[in-house]
């Protein structure tokens, strides 16, 4: 295997373990407009409940 089928890979490792996060996560960080073209990364999410309003 050559160097650049490893990378590849690598590559591709990656972009399976990274999820998109729920949409309400990136509409609460870029606003409405914005969250269209902008995702975040789900790992950024785990501590939403935290600041989460408590009832």
């Amino acid at each position: 295997m050559g160097i650049k089928t490893v990378d590849k890979k690598i590559k591709l490792a990656k972009v399976s373990k990274v999820k998109n996060s729920p949409r309400w996560a990136d509409i609460r960080k870029f606003g409405m407009k914005r969250a269209r073209r902008r995702r975040i990364q789900i790992a950024g999410v785990k501590r939403w409940r935290r600041t989460r309003i408590k009832v």
